[in-house]
């Protein structure tokens, strides 16, 4: 009996290990496709996971923002628990201090703790649009760059290299997201593949039509110098667009900040005189 029990162990200890191998292999060729992060994040409970509409806003915002990694919505999740948790802590403790008990101010904990939970999505928001902003101002220098380069006689698999490669102050955003895209390549990735993640990777507006683009460039020998064109203008248009919307959006926070700060003022000026003549008046009546 003893010795059925130490053979079963052993099988199961083999089988165990065998599964660990299995497990490493599968991690390592992962890695080397690409697929999988550098560490792998804690599960979220299914109580604090942002599912639905949300879950997808946070992880299209989170791949704008330049968080490419697919863990990146449990990891802000479990960031923005960890902020709120450390933030309520704090008011406690400021309540100890200064109140002289932990939940003497409970409203002050919620209302903080809450604004913590909420402005880390808004966070996501600013450097997602931080982002698609540098993003766009450099699409049409970068496609002006292909165009030349095109048109010199290089083909579009040099074109990717040699921006990578050489052209990282000009544009370095988009070099280094050409980067990736040469690295996917190098590894062994289909052409196809490797386009449709960099235009996930640069995750604006039009980026996914110019992977469409360059793909037939590749495999059905479509001209790219006129489609290029149009991209330049199209994204020249869109700049242009947002530089008039910031000059209007300017000119919306200066009215604001004369009604705030110039119109008290004027009133003050205009309305004190007949003011203080009125109150004379009285006094003199009351006399």
């Amino acid at each position: 009996m003893g010795a059925l029990f130490l053979l079963c162990a052993a099988l199961g200890a083999a089988c165990a290990a065998a599964g660990v191998r299995m497990w490493l292999a599968d991690r390592r060729l992962e890695a080397r496709l690409g697929m999988a992060g550098d560490a792998p994040a804690l599960r979220v409970p299914g109580v604090l996971a942002a599912r639905g509409r949300d879950g997808s806003e946070i992880a299209g915002k989170l791949m704008l923002a330049g968080f490419q990694d697919r863990r990146a919505a449990d990891w802000f999740v479990w960031a923005r628990m960890g902020a709120t948790g450390g933030v309520a802590l704090a008011a406690m403790l400021v309540s100890r201090v200064v109140w002289g008990g932990f939940f003497v101010q409970p409203l002050l904990i919620v209302i903080v703790a809450g604004l913590t939970y909420v402005g880390a999505k808004q966070a996501i928001h600013l450097l997602a649009a931080r982002r698609a902003r540098a993003i766009m101002a450099e699409f049409p220098f970068l496609l002006d760059l292909m165009l030349m380069m095109l048109e010199s006689g290089v083909s579009l698999d040099q074109c990717f290299r040699s921006i990578a490669r050489d052209e990282a102050i000009a544009v370095p955003h988009h070099a280094r997201l050409i980067a990736m895209l040469v690295a996917d390549l190098e590894r062994g990735m289909r052409y196809d593949l490797a386009l449709d993640r960099w235009a996930a990777r640069v995750a604006v507006s039009g980026a996914r039509e110019l992977a469409a683009l360059f793909r037939q460039a590749l495999f059905q020998g479509v001209e790219l110098a006129p489609a290029l064109r149009e991209f330049v203008r199209e994204f020249t248009q869109r700049r242009v667009m947002r530089a008039r919307e910031a000059m209007g959006g300017i000119t919306v926070r200066m009215v604001v900040l004369m009604i705030l700060f110039f119109m008290p003022a004027l009133f003050v000026v205009l309305g004190g005189p007949p003011v203080v003549a009125i109150f004379d008046t009285l006094r003199g009546i009351s006399r």
